[in-house]
């Protein structure tokens, strides 16, 4: 087996994991904004826990094709998952189901894209909003006292998410073109 397959193969078992994990996560007994925290910090089962733990694991940089394509695929995944037990347990309301699916919609346009054309800006032009929202309104309902907070905090989550969708699909990607294109 080549390097290559072996290191597809270790890719699709983290993966494979991660979404196994999601729904573990999801049955737990446990506040929905914690889960939702552990969601996003799942995303690190890829790459970034195997990577510290393993001496020998996948190249994850974002130069990688094949690992942004399957974190992407993953991703969506899960957040399938997160948004039909968000709307099958009424965490939030009808209207609040509505906007979370939009951007949900809004993001797997911009995935789509990505994945068919293989251009990152695609995922900074249909920034990621649906998980951190998704966040941001857990913990809300959670601390009712946060309430009369809600646009701010939506606020500074939109461009809290702007700010590092660029710094992932557009900054990052361009830079490191440059650092190969000059070595």
């Amino acid at each position: 087996m080549s390097d290559t397959n072996l290191q597809k193969k270790k890719l699709l078992l983290s993966d494979c994991i991660r979404v196994i994990i999601t729904y573990i996560i999801l049955l737990l007994n446990i506040p929905d904004f914690v889960k939702i925290f552990l969601i996003m910090i799942s995303d690190t089962l890829d790459c970034g826990v195997p990577v510290l733990l393993l001496d020998d694991w996948i190249d994850c940089k974002d130069t990688s094709v094949f690992y942004q394509q399957m974190d992407k695929i993953t991703d969506t995944i899960t957040y399938i998952m997160l948004l039909i037990y968000i709307i099958n347990k009424n965490v939030f309301s009808s209207s609040m189901n509505k906007v979370l699916i939009g951007l949900f919609a809004f993001r797997l346009v911009g995935t789509s894209l990505f994945l068919a054309k293989n251009n990152h800006s695609y995922l900074f032009y249909f920034p990621n909003f649906f998980l951190e929202v998704c966040l941001a309104l857990s913990i809300i309902f959670y601390l009712p006292t946060l309430k009369k907070y809600l646009i701010p905090i939506l606020f500074g989550v939109f461009i809290y998410k702007l700010i590092q969708e660029y710094y992932l699909h557009v900054y990052k990607p361009s830079h490191n073109r440059k650092e190969n294109f000059t070595e």
